[in-house]
């Protein structure tokens, strides 16, 4: 019986590892299959403990689940040796701003939109990736473009999906201390959703900055933090897995498709609303570097709330660059996302 189960547990654990090679557009259920990665990982870990201990002959099932699962243990935990910054190197900030908590119901007499805004004005990023940006130019508070400008020789480039009817904007922005040569939209399959990039001259070199974010799965995590919430709201639940999953895979392949014509090397920096077991990553990983990955310690999680065991902003760049250092910003608590900070050179110092 026991080799069955572990022949079994096996047999499934590598389905799971080969769901995120394939496009949950085309077939949706390996969505929900990646999403397994982790908790098998954890239980082959706890099984080849138990079985060695135990001295059962079925520790074998578990030893070669773990080495085929080597590069989902990559994508979850990091140990690196970060480099000190040089003359060479630049910043890249990448920040879910959340539109600067400006909705009355995210709102403590303005003051956490106003702090958060304070923050980004003193952080010494070179380039500095927002996604849910906000500026309303008429208010004290919240004309966002002018203070980020202030704090010094920022060039600019901000593109909103939605303007209200006060004239303030919503969308997405890249602020650099470089000179922007080019830029542009990327119209992503879902209407309501986009990325955008600009080619950046620095010193002798020219980068290509993409500023994305995709599609969310728009679930209260109120109804995820508790088993009566998870019993009472599992059919919409699973729905809007469904459709984010489907929908990120179509916005995934157009933006690979997008940064592989890319005449530089490219950063891609964004809420990618997905794990690091799913085809959004995968399909990222297979054309780009991740900064957490090859510069990071620790788990990375970024999304500041009660999933709070999920890393769902990213920032993955070109093998001709360098990444020297990456840190997720737990202290900048001011929004549902915590900042990403990292550092590169295009080549190695």
């Amino acid at each position: 019986m026991a080799k069955k189960l572990n022949i079994a547990l096996f047999l499934f654990t590598l389905l799971a590892y080969v769901s995120p090679y394939i496009s949950p557009a085309r077939a949706w259920l390996t969505g929900f299959l990646s999403l397994t990665i982790p908790g098998l990982l954890l239980l082959h870990a706890f099984l080849l403990t138990y079985y060695i201990v135990q001295r059962k002959k079925w520790y074998m099932y578990s030893l070669v689940a773990l080495a085929l699962g080597y590069q989902y243990l990559l994508a979850s935990f990091s140990v690196s040796n970060p480099a000190n910054p040089t003359p060479e190197t630049f910043s890249v900030l990448s920040y879910n701003v959340r539109v600067f908590n400006t909705y009355a119901y995210l709102q403590n007499e303005n003051e956490p939109g106003k702090a958060m805004i304070d923050w980004l004005v003193s952080d010494t990023a070179h380039i500095k990736c927002l996604q849910e940006y906000y500026n309303n130019s008429r208010s004290a508070i919240f004309n966002t473009t002018a203070q980020l400008k202030s704090s010094g020789t920022y060039n600019t480039y901000i593109q909103p999906n939605l303007v209200n009817r006060i004239g303030a904007e919503f969308g997405l922005a890249i602020f650099s201390r470089y000179p922007v040569l080019q830029r542009g939209v990327i119209a992503l399959p879902d209407s309501s959703h986009f990325g955008i990039y600009a080619d950046l001259k620095i010193r002798q070199d020219t980068v290509r900055v993409y500023n994305v974010h995709l599609q969310s799965m728009s679930i209260d995590e109120r109804n995820l933090s508790n088993f009566e919430g998870v019993k009472n709201n599992y059919p919409s639940v699973f729905q809007k897995l469904k459709q984010g999953f489907m929908g990120r895979a179509g916005q995934i392949d157009h933006l690979v498709t997008h940064l592989q014509a890319s005449p530089y090397p490219v950063i891609v920096c964004g809420d990618f609303n997905d794990l690091p077991y799913s085809y959004t990553y995968f399909s990222m990983r297979r054309n780009l570097l991740n900064a957490f990955e090859r510069a990071g310690n620790g788990l990375g999680f970024s999304y500041n709330g009660r999933l709070f065991f999920l890393r769902i902003d990213n920032q993955f760049y070109s093998k001709t660059l360098y990444a020297h250092q990456y840190q997720t910003i737990r202290e900048v608590t001011y929004s549902d996302h915590f900042p990403v900070r990292a550092v590169y050179s295009f080549t190695k110092n």
